[in-house]
């Protein structure tokens, strides 16, 4: 089961075409980069080839590309590679992008596999611009869903009023305690608003944070829900503290950790000799001899900056705890002794 949906595009500009590129050929979310492909235009060199095609037609201003993003159901039996095979059968059937470049990449470092599609918007074969309406996402829909049954993955169908959805049926738990689940798991990751946020989308789950109070919209599809819900922080609260405030407050000590883990050399280098003993057990000081020639964490990119951070963090948290900790047994210890010596005097 998967459903797509296309992605408002904010930022009009050839920066904001770059930054998208970079964002979903990020080789922490596609397996080093084994999961990305393009249809005409070579997945390492999209962005230059797209920027030639527009200044080849002189439409390098205004809209400068469609995003498409197709989420697979976390339920059904699919691997990375299927979905790849998927995206690749979906790109060549969808008419409407036949004449334009489209860079695409799955991605697994969410709950669930989906897939990203960033269309130029200028055709490489005349030059005419993306237009896409309504009937066109149907289209879409359509082939999606075809595939879907290709592949042996459920499909979407509008339940009848009165019967329980897939989801209710399948999850053992409810859908706003899962939300509550991802919401904390999220606030623990996040070091910034936007980090929050973007952490919680690629859950399925779209953040709009107000001034009185935080609204999460789970997109269709996650948790097995047929249909998008709207939840405030509000109604978490049997699970837990997710007001504004709590949340907003959490992440900012996320940093303060965050930042006093980075100036704690000893902790720095103990964490990318374990990392690199993780993912490069051939060469395992090669994040070490990369930092120490860098001496500047904004260096790292894709899966290396993002876990250094985690585990700086997770570890820099249990050293702070671990110190309270000594601190109150040390002081424990110290009034026990106190207390000894008062009733030795007494018995004198």
């Amino acid at each position: 089961m998967a459903i797509i949906k296309p992605i408002k595009v904010r930022v009009g500009n050839l920066a904001g075409l770059r930054g998208v590129l970079d964002y979903i050929k990020a080789d922490f979310k596609t397996r080093e980069g084994t999961l990305v492909f393009g249809k005409e235009c070579i997945p390492e060199k999209a962005f230059e080839q797209m920027l030639i095609t527009k200044k080849a037609f002189h439409k390098d201003t205004g809209r400068q590309y469609a995003h498409f993003v197709q989420s697979f159901y976390r339920y059904d039996d699919l691997t990375p590679e299927q979905a790849l095979e998927i995206g690749q059968k979906f790109m060549k059937r969808y008419e409407r992008f036949k004449d334009f470049q489209v860079f695409a990449a799955v991605h697994t470092n969410g709950p669930q596999l989906h897939i990203h599609y960033v269309v130029n918007t200028v055709s490489h074969v005349d030059g005419h611009k993306w237009q896409s309406s309504r009937e066109d996402l149907k289209q879409m829909r359509s082939i999606n869903d075809e595939l879907c049954r290709e592949y042996g993955l459920n499909v979407y169908e509008k339940p009848r009023r009165g019967h329980r959805s897939h989801g209710e049926y399948r999850a053992k738990q409810s859908w706003k305690e899962q939300l509550a689940r991802d919401v904390a798991q999220c606030i623990k990751d996040s070091s910034n608003p936007a980090d929050f946020k973007l952490l919680l989308w690629e859950r399925g789950i779209d953040c709009e944070i107000g001034a009185k109070s935080i609204l999460f919209t789970v997109q269709a599809g996650t948790y097995g829900l047929t249909e998008e819900r709207k939840c405030s922080n509000w109604k978490l609260r049997a699970y837990g503290d997710f007001t504004g405030e709590n949340i907003l407050q959490s992440i900012q000590y996320n940093k303060f950790v965050l930042d006093e883990a980075w100036h704690d050399f000893p902790l720095v280098s103990e964490v990318l000799e374990l990392l690199g003993a993780t993912n490069h057990p051939e060469d395992p000081s090669v994040y070490e001899r990369t930092f120490l020639a860098n001496l500047r964490p904004e260096d790292f990119k894709g899966k290396t900056k993002l876990q250094i951070e985690q585990m700086l963090s997770e570890r820099k948290h249990q050293e702070l705890i671990a110190m309270q900790t000594r601190e109150i047994r040390e002081r424990i210890a110290a009034e026990q002794a106190q207390s000894a010596l008062l009733h030795s005097s007494i018995a004198v």
